[in-house]
């Protein structure tokens, strides 16, 4: 039975207007009436002529989908919210992302340039080797399942639902329409265009074959074409990315490691996008350590974000520094000890605590807090974003990828996860000389910055504290006091 606006599903769902009708049924702009949040709920519907058997086993492993994508919490990750069944009629109500998708914006405004697609599909992969981790497959990886928010961020939508959607009960339910218009979706962009070999010989939905998608995909995303029999050539580095993974048998597909790592190389030669209008929405992640802000310490370490970050390198915690204990920032031998400045505790509306030297003007910065000392130019900035699955090495990863080509003399001191009694906790500490002056950094100077990112349960707060390579010695102390005294807000 159709959905009609207004209704009320399962006495919390009120469903508002559709927006767009596919295969799988209707997705609607809906409103939880009991968390007072928007969401996106994707009416199922069946073939009117499909055997009540075969109906009650789609809706089966339909549920059992959506409940193990519930679980998946990563910021490029759509979320599930809910899975619910109403008068024999199966609802599952997602995260609702204010959005274009990949093939919508390609469609309008042609392929995007190399960089920009690999970006984009470098944020996929990050969802994409997290589902895998969490034992989910996606399924349905294509253009019209990536979204790129009106607030930078890049998401994988249709977990849940993807593996279900080349189920030949749902492929002859007819064509896709697009959201806005009520259109037929070009066939050359639908489902079939776009799952691997095996897939289409009748096999499940694999992790291998979740990646033949994704390099289907980025062959879409630059091309302005499905890859189709006989793939159209792609140049450049991005090319050897798509034919490794476009390779028929899936044993001899490009790994998700070898993936990324050429993927963050064509973003680090990429240049910097334009930093978001302000007022847009600050519910995106570290989703790029960006250089022009990270550096400057001028907004602290959440960068400006450029339209992805993330799938950081997934190298096993063997090839790092020990996590084993929360280590402090490095010391070179000192002659004799020093003591840590005085702080003084700081505790925000928002309810995390910080401690900063006493006497250090204190201010509001775009995304945090800063602490700044006039006569050192050091300075502590705090930041903490609501976003939930965070990973804080991998974030640390992506930003120096990021970072190190806008820099002179670049020195890494360590880049490694560390423990923390609030949650997972990674730390970065580097040497760099100016480029260029821009707030509160000088050009030509070396500077020592210090970063922490802890990630809770809700939660991701970067420490970062900056200052010139001379006063780095003197200033440890209080660093490593000052670092040791944070409390993130509580949770729950």
């Amino acid at each position: 039975m159709m959905g009609a606006a207004g209704q009320l599903i399962v006495k919390r769902y009120r469903l508002v207007r559709a927006l767009g009708q596919g295969s799988m049924g209707i997705v609607w702009e809906g409103h939880d009436t009991l968390l007072d949040r928007a969401v996106a709920v994707r009416q199922v519907l069946f073939p009117p002529d499909l055997r009540e058997s075969r109906k009650a086993e789609l809706t089966q492993r339909l549920a059992r989908e959506a409940r193990q994508a519930e679980r998946l919490r990563h910021p490029h990750v759509a979320a599930v919210h809910d899975v619910a069944e109403e008068d024999g009629t199966t609802y599952v109500v997602m995260e609702l992302v204010r959005s274009r998708s990949l093939d919508g914006i390609v469609a309008s405004e042609g392929p995007l340039t190399p960089e920009h697609a690999a970006a984009v599909a470098r944020n996929v992969l990050s969802a994409l080797t997290y589902a895998h981790a969490s034992g989910v497959r996606h399924g349905d990886v294509r253009p019209a399942n990536v979204l790129l928010g009106h607030d930078g961020r890049v998401l994988l939508a249709d977990f849940g639902t993807g593996a279900l959607a080349a189920d030949p009960a749902f492929v002859r339910a007819g064509p896709e329409r697009s959201p806005a218009h009520g259109n037929p979706v070009s066939a050359t962009r639908g489902v079939s265009a776009f799952i691997g070999p095996e897939r289409a010989a009748g096999g499940a939905p694999t992790a291998a074959s979740d990646l033949w998608s994704l390099g289907a995909t980025i062959h879409l995303a630059v091309t302005g074409r499905p890859p189709g029999v006989t793939p159209q050539d792609v140049a450049g580095p991005l090319g050897e990315v798509v034919r490794g993974l476009l390779m028929r048998e899936p044993r001899k597909r490009l790994s998700p490691e070898a993936a990324e790592h050429a993927l963050a190389e064509l973003q680090a030669v990429a240049p910097a996008p334009a930093r978001p209008a302000e007022g847009r929405s600050r519910t995106r992640l570290i989703a790029g350590i960006a250089a022009a802000v990270l550096v400057a310490g001028a907004v602290g370490g959440w960068a400006v974000l450029r339209p992805g970050s993330e799938a950081g390198s997934r190298t096993p915690l063997a090839a790092t520094a020990s996590p084993s204990a929360s280590r402090p920032p490095a010391a070179s031998p000192s002659p004799k000890p020093v003591k840590p400045l005085k702080l003084t505790s700081y505790r925000s509306p928002e309810g995390w605590r910080a401690s900063a030297p006493k006497g250090w003007t204190r201010r509001a910065v775009d995304g945090g807090t800063r602490w700044y000392d006039p006569r050192s130019g050091a300075q502590l900035t705090v930041e903490v974003i609501a976003q939930p699955g965070t990973d804080p090495l991998k974030e640390l990863r992506d930003g120096q990828v990021s970072l190190r080509p806008t820099m002179t003399a670049y020195r890494k001191i360590r880049l490694n996860e560390t423990s923390s009694e609030y949650g997972t906790a990674a730390d970065w500490e580097f040497t760099w000389t100016q480029r260029k002056s821009q707030a509160y950094l000088a050009k030509g100077v070396t500077y020592h910055q210090y970063r922490r990112i802890i990630a809770t349960e809700s939660t991701a707060s970067v420490l970062t504290w900056t200052t010139t390579a001379d006063q780095w010695e003197r200033l440890r102390p209080t660093i490593v006091r000052s670092i040791s005294l944070f409390t993130p807000p509580a949770t729950g």
